[in-house]
């Protein structure tokens, strides 16, 4: 892995690195989220987004080979830090609402991977190959599809009578 960055590739290939390391955690991320999901719906969603992040999984490692190049994952912090909050926020929520953390949390892991995808794919497409910026302009795509199943859901469920709401002291 690189120490210092002296070319364009290199900061490519390390940020495909956090790509790969972003879909690898957000998988582990969303398997929690399906688990603690109270609606079968939202378990539902959850492990579509879960398989959805295999698939982008994936597609890294292609890109990876398409390069020729060792598949590098280096540190996400980001990726980690979010599954901590998860973790955190899930521990502190009353069983009652649970899908009230769920979702939001869904979409920080989704938006976090849109910040990561978004940038890779302008500049695949500006420098290296038309080919790997459509592989990761339709991850892209896909992504903010599901961003968009989540709100809906997150609508649904926040409006929903069914919500039980937390009780005070």
């Amino acid at each position: 892995m690189f120490e210092y960055f002296s070319e364009a590739h290199e900061l490519f290939v390390y940020r495909l690195g956090i790509a790969r390391g972003t879909s690898r955690r957000s998988i582990v991320t969303l398997g929690v989220l399906e688990q603690e999901s109270q609606r079968r719906e939202v378990a539902a969603l959850m492990l579509d987004l879960s398989e959805e992040a295999r698939l982008h999984a994936a597609v890294l490692e292609d890109c990876f080979a398409e390069l020729e190049r060792n598949v590098a994952v280096p540190p996400g912090h980001a990726a980690d830090g979010l599954d901590k909050e998860a973790h955190a926020i899930l521990r502190k929520t009353a069983d009652g609402i649970k899908d009230l953390a769920v979702l939001p949390l869904a979409l920080e892991v989704l938006y976090s991977a849109i910040a990561v995808y978004e940038p890779l794919t302008v500049y695949a497409r500006e420098w290296i190959s038309a080919h790997l910026a459509d592989q990761l302009e339709k991850c892209l795509i896909e992504q903010l599809a599901s961003r968009n199943r989540v709100l809906e859901l997150m609508r649904e469920v926040f409006a929903s009578a069914e919500t039980v709401q937390a009780k005070t002291d």
